[in-house]
């Protein structure tokens, strides 16, 4: 297969910018962006840029919980062991290894900074249980545990000295001189333009799942990071992977809303519209298997009883149960008319979380000197091929920060020679017309029927052809456009990943080829100008195995 061809800049023309340096550059203020942050300020001056208001992003939005081995009973190893498991072959054991050994003390550290997880009466933890995990490890802020640490840890940057807080910045480009990164080019929230140089670029822009419309995450969630980084050089991986979160609730104005994994882990039944219980008919872990199991279970529950929508039963359950586990989604479902400790709650599966992304080592080292990547924009080799339930904002904060340190021992460069990007260009292909005035629901359309949770051949390629249409650059007074020019070519990304990929494995099923194979047990690498290839283990940025068909 043919790489995706990208023009190397999203913008058709440079415009006039000001210019400032900085220690380190963080790009996105999630958990891993402000872990990064806080590591890197110990040793240098930081920017933070982040895309909206703080504390929105998807680290926010995470309401289960944080896995970590703090039972007398569990282990480090255990959890080593579950997410083997979960990531179907493709999960690289030392960064799994450096994930599992780090949480318990850095929970115990979050704690001691103020972050309330919750306890029992004798003072311990009270760790709950979800999908695909053999013992209870979860540890939680009722249902907002990724509000509790995203709030804990942008208190500690904004008295910080040395980080800097900038919000409603968009990121175009990623600059580079000599074969370095050495900064971005942003857009501030006044619609000028900014050089903003560093030794070094830590990408935390989160993941990609509002491509598909429908979705638990927030609507900036597009790729862009996944997008700036390949125009660059860097090598991509896995992007096949798309993680599909079985329960997310449907609000009256369309959004999604999440139903955490936790709410099947404390006993929730997954029934049809009829009341029929199916999981144990699907899997013998039932409600309780790997989440791409049970969204299939959900999908074939779906079909056979001709509805967009099965039925999450918390209604056995005592309602004091449900009101303190479940505050959030209580509340929120409450304001659309729903008492979920009295009715049951009609979900279906929709987008969650990317497995692929930038390939890092485990500093967060891409393949470009001067970049690094950390949290769902960066691929660590942790999550494999299916990520295990509450590993998301653990990997956010563990690698975030080794990213953070690593970055900031970078070598500052004597000058940035700014000479070498140039002042204009003339574009390869312009802004144009997009598909649609309401371009982000048609590009939902094209990626829900091409590379939503079953996937064959003939969708993809028709997707293919659908998303090499799009425009590959923008103007620079239209920063709606360059959003979509960003996020269609982390579309087209995915989807080209899924075709090469003939298997089925994790989170990404092809009905035309529904077993899993030998040869694929590797990770899928896609490069600008190369052709896709093949590699044994995420963490050697710059190995090379055999090439993929």
């Amino acid at each position: 297969m043919e790489p995706i061809p990208a023009p190397r800049f999203a913008l058709a023309a440079w415009p006039a910018a000001a210019t400032t340096t900085t220690g380190v550059l963080v790009i996105g203020a999630g958990a891993a962006g402000l872990a990064a942050a806080l590591a890197a300020a110990e040793y240098t001056e930081v920017l933070v840029l982040a895309r909206g208001a703080l504390p929105e992003s998807n680290s926010a939005r995470a309401q289960g919980g944080i896995a970590a081995a703090l039972d007398t009973a569990d282990s480090p190893r255990a959890h080593v062991a579950d997410t083997l498991v979960a990531g179907a072959g493709l999960s690289d054991a030392e960064a799994v290894a450096a994930l599992a050994h780090a949480a318990p003390v850095l929970m115990r550290e979050l704690a001691a900074a103020g972050v309330p997880f919750e306890r029992l009466a004798s003072g311990r933890f009270a760790l709950g249980l979800e999908g695909g995990h053999s013992a209870r490890r979860i540890v939680h802020v009722g249902d907002a545990t990724g509000l509790a640490v995203v709030t804990a840890l942008i208190a500690r940057a904004r008295v910080h000295p040395r980080i800097t807080l900038l919000e409603g910045w968009q990121v175009a480009d990623l600059l580079d001189q000599g074969g370095q990164i050495v900064g971005a080019l942003a857009r501030d929230p006044a619609g000028a333009w900014h050089r903003l140089l560093a030794a070094a670029t830590i990408l935390a822009s989160g993941g990609a799942g509002a491509l598909y419309g429908l979705t638990s995450n927030q609507p900036a969630a597009l790729g862009e990071g996944i997008a700036m980084a390949y125009r660059a050089g860097a090598e991509v991986a896995d992007l096949e992977f798309v993680q599909f979160h079985p329960t997310v609730y449907r609000t009256r104005d369309g959004q999604g809303f999440l139903i955490t994994e936790a709410a099947r882990g404390e006993g929730g039944l997954l029934r049809t519209p009829a009341g029929e219980r199916f999981m144990p008919d699907y899997d013998p872990r039932a409600e309780l298997a790997p989440r791409d199991v049970v969204t299939r279970g959900i999908y074939a529950a779906m079909r056979r009883s001709d509805s967009d929508h099965v039925l999450l039963d918390l209604t056995h359950l005592p309602r004091a149960t449900v009101e303190a586990h479940f505050p959030t989604i209580c509340a929120r479902l409450r304001e659309d008319g729903l008492d979920p400790a009295a009715t049951p709650i009609p979900v279906a599966p929709a987008a969650h979380y990317l497995m692929g992304g930038v390939r890092t080592d485990l500093d967060g080292a891409t393949s470009l000197p001067g970049l690094y990547a950390a949290g769902e924009v960066a691929c660590t080799g942790v999550h494999g091929a299916n990520r295990l339930a509450s590993n998301s904002l653990l990997e956010c904060l563990v690698f975030g920060r080794r990213a953070g340190i690593a970055a900031a021992l970078e070598r500052h460069p004597d000058k940035f020679a700014l000479s070498s990007v140039p002042s204009s260009r003339v574009a390869a292909r312009t802004a144009g017309a997009f598909p649609s005035s309401d371009w982000r629901a048609a590009l939902a359309a094209t990626m829900r029927a091409a590379a939503g949770p079953l996937r064959d051949g003939e969708g993809l390629r028709t997707g293919a052809l659908s998303l090499a249409a799009w425009p590959q650059q923008a103007d620079p007074d239209d920063p709606e456009a360059l959003t979509a020019v960003n996020a269609a070519l982390t579309a087209r990304l995915i989807v080209a990943g899924a075709l090469v990929r003939e298997e089925s494995r994790g989170g990404h099923f092809r009905t035309d080829f529904p077993h899993s194979r030998q040869r694929w047990q590797a990770h899928l690498v896609q490069v600008r100008g190369q052709p896709p290839f093949l590699v044994e283990t995420i963490a050697a940025p710059l190995a090379r195995a055999h090439a993929a068909d």
